[in-house]
């Protein structure tokens, strides 16, 4: 697992929306880190540049940070708890963080790759994928960036569920084994429509009447 370096500044201002709004003018992320060791919780703030780029690494949220506050010589070791994002504009408003320990597992949702063409979806059978993450625990330095999944010989009418996947080493599954990642389900056969008389008339032919006789009969009356 990747691990990166991310530098904090303490801050003496506090609240959601004038001292935070001042912060993020200067090209700065509100943060509060959280965890043991920490007694309550610290906040601080994050370079937004160096920021976006820690979250764009392979790992994304799950990668290990090097945390220095106030450059300290002593990083601790943390991960994203939660991004805060604006509802429209995509920018990041405000970051948590938490301490976490080599020698202790956390449980964390990795993504789900499928790669490779289903052969049911050749046949004409369409993809559904209900999970596109999936939760494990590990210890942090085995977290993995992604868990991959060949679908090549899936067929129509096949299921793969969680209990499925092959994980890494060290790397256990946190959610149920039954729940479904992706199946194969049949085309939806496309019946022709007929029309209330063309019906009428396929009846009276299992009658052995004429197709239109009773049509006919209701014009004379």
């Amino acid at each position: 697992m990747e691990q990166v370096e991310l530098l904090a500044q303490s801050r003496e201002e506090f609240g959601k929306k004038g001292p935070a709004r001042r912060l993020r003018s200067t090209g700065r992320v509100p943060a509060v880190l959280y965890g043991a060791g920490i007694d309550g919780s610290v906040v601080m703030s994050l370079e937004n540049k160096e920021l976006v780029k820690v979250l764009h690494t392979e790992a994304g949220k799950n990668v290990l940070i090097n945390l220095k506050l106030d450059g300290a010589d002593d990083p601790r070791l943390v991960m994203f708890q939660e991004v805060v994002k604006h509802p429209l504009k995509e920018t990041i408003q405000h970051v948590d963080l938490l301490v976490v320990s080599k020698d202790h597992t956390i449980v964390v949702d990795v993504p789900i790759h499928l790669t490779g063409k289903a052969e049911g979806v050749t046949l004409g059978g369409h993809l559904q994928q209900e999970l596109r993450q999936v939760k494990v625990e590990c210890m942090p330095q085995s977290i993995p960036d992604a868990i991959d999944f060949d679908i090549t010989e899936l067929a129509i009418g096949q299921t793969i569920h969680i209990g499925d996947l092959v994980l890494p080493d060290g790397v256990s599954a946190h959610d149920d084994p039954a729940g479904t990642i992706v199946s194969i389900v049949a085309p939806v056969t496309e019946t022709e429509e007929i029309s209330a008389e063309e019906a009428e008339d396929e009846l009276a032919k299992s009658f052995g009447e004429e197709p239109g006789a009773k049509a006919e009969e209701e014009s004379k009356e």
